[in-house]
C-alpha cells in the first residue's frame, strides 16, 4: 500500500477509536446515573476518568490516563487528516466546513473533558462524535 492508503486507514482507525471512547463515556454516564444519585455518579465518573490505559500487560508507570488517550487519538486524527489533504487535495463545500467546525468543537470540548468529565459535556461529546462520523462519510462521497 502507498502512503495515502496507509494514512486513510490510520484516519479510519482513529475515527473508530474516538467514537468508541465517546461511546464508552456515554455508557459509563448512563449506567452510573441509573444506579446512583447524581453526586455519587459524578464521583464514580471521576474515578473512571482517573483510570489508566491499557489496564493490563503494561507496567503502571507507562500507562496513560484515559483522558489523554482521547487527546492522543484526536492528534492522530488531525495528523492523518493533514496528510490526506496534502496527498489528495483539500475538499471544498459546506460539508467540509461543517466537519471542520465539528472538529474544533470537539477539541474545545476535549479540553474540558480532560480536566473532568461533566455529564452534559459527555452527552454533547457523544452527539458531536457521531455527527462528525456522519458528516465525514458524506464529505468523501
Amino acid at each position: 500500500m502507498d502512503v495515502y492508503r496507509w494514512s486513510v486507514f490510520a484516519h479510519i482507525f482513529f475515527s473508530v477509536l474516538f467514537t468508541g471512547l465517546a461511546l464508552y463515556w456515554m455508557i459509563m454516564l448512563t449506567s452510573l446515573s441509573r444506579r446512583f444519585d447524581t453526586g455519587e455518579a459524578g464521583r464514580l465518573l471521576g474515578i473512571a476518568h482517573g483510570s489508566r490505559w491499557p489496564h493490563v500487560a503494561v507496567p503502571y508507570k507507562w500507562r496513560l490516563p484515559l483522558s489523554w488517550v482521547t487527546t492522543l487519538v484526536m492528534v492522530g486524527l488531525w495528523l492523518t487528516g493533514i496528510v490526506n489533504s496534502k496527498l489528495r487535495g483539500m475538499p471544498e463545500g459546506p460539508l467540509w466546513w461543517t466537519k471542520m467546525g465539528l472538529f474544533l468543537a470537539l477539541i474545545a470540548l476535549q479540553v474540558a473533558l480532560t480536566r473532568r468529565p461533566y455529564p452534559t459535556a459527555v452527552r454533547v461529546n457523544f452527539v458531536l462524535a457521531v455527527a462528525m462520523l456522519l458528516v465525514s462519510g458524506w464529505v468523501i462521497r
